[in-house]
């Protein structure tokens, strides 16, 4: 079965083997954060609709459990703002109850948590991790670029009163930028903002792949080691290595390169783990592709990065 809202299992830095859900378009979001690794958002909406059919989702989540995969988590990431479709809730449902072995897990920007539908409909998910980059409209608006409708108040009020009712984990990241939310007043508020969250664990990001601005530049380490512990011991987000080689990685090479690389930039160290292929065989596809003009090169600190040509 060709998978359309399947991807990976991926290695996740936190969460282990990971198969990701999509379940609205590419860059179909809330925000249009400087930082994306998927790029500019090209749909910012606060539009809840059934973005992608649940009926298909679950057609395709039900020919890959069948085969009895080993997961840490279902995730519903991609490049997209999950809970924006309306029906997430019936794919938890449908998870929980047909396949109960495995956890599920939300990646979401936290934006739309201060709507009751929307925490209604992701209560049974087993980890939870929301972002939150400021507790400043400043730098809010600068980092996150956010449809004109959302409110930061709104935005804190809405994790507070999550996290409550949330019986599960509840994660929190902030993303560093430096010189515009890693100075002492906005991690002063930033701080007593997750002192009202209570969040069972922080962790701190930075950039690692190539974001939507060009100008977003990863953060020291140093920095982040300081930082980690000025917000009561947060954790650095590190890489998770994961053995790959599973069902959905079967298939035309080039297709599944070209299909990875269209999510977000990565190494060909990170595809070769992704697609359990030697990374000599991925390097000269690479090569090849760039040579016929389909990708380019982008280098950062963690290595050479490889991205579609748009």
């Amino acid at each position: 079965m060709d998978y359309r809202y399947l991807f990976g299992p991926v290695p996740s830095r936190r969460l282990g083997k990971s198969l990701g859900v999509d379940l609205v378009p590419h860059k179909t979001c809330t925000l249009n954060c400087i930082y994306c690794e998927c790029g500019r958002t090209t749909h910012l909406t606060l539009k809840k609709d059934v973005y992608i059919s649940i009926d298909q989702i679950k057609k395709e989540l039900a020919d890959f459990l069948s085969h009895d995969p080993k997961l840490d988590f279902i995730t519903f990431s991609g490049g997209g703002e999950p809970t924006l479709n309306s029906g997430l809730g019936e794919i938890v449902h449908y998870l929980k109850s047909e396949y109960p072995k495995y956890k599920v897990a939300l990646l979401t920007n936290g934006t739309l948590l201060h709507l009751s539908e929307i925490r209604k409909q992701v209560l049974d998910v087993d980890l939870i991790i929301a972002s939150l980059d400021a507790a400043s409209k400043k730098n809010f608006d600068e980092i996150n670029r956010p449809h004109p409708g959302l409110n930061l108040s709104k935005i804190i009020e809405g994790l507070i009163t999550f996290k409550e009712d949330f019986r599960h984990l509840f994660w929190v990241e902030i993303f560093l930028v430096p010189g515009v939310n890693d100075h002492e007043d906005e991690l002063s508020k930033l701080k007593q903002v997750l002192d009202l969250i209570h969040p069972d664990s922080v962790h701190l990001n930075t950039l690692d792949r190539p974001g939507a601005e060009s100008w977003v530049v990863p953060a020291e380490k140093k920095s982040l080691a300081k930082i980690a512990k000025y917000l009561h011991h947060a954790d650095m987000i590190r890489a998770h290595p994961v053995e790959q080689k599973d069902h959905l990685c079967e298939g035309g090479l080039y297709e599944r390169l070209l299909s990875t690389i269209r999510r977000r930039p990565c190494t060909g160290e990170d595809i070769s783990q992704i697609l359990g292929v030697q990374l000599h065989d991925v390097i000269d596809r690479l090569d090849a592709l760039k040579k016929d003009g389909a990708i380019k090169k982008i280098v950062m600190p963690r290595g050479v990065f490889y991205t579609i040509r748009g």
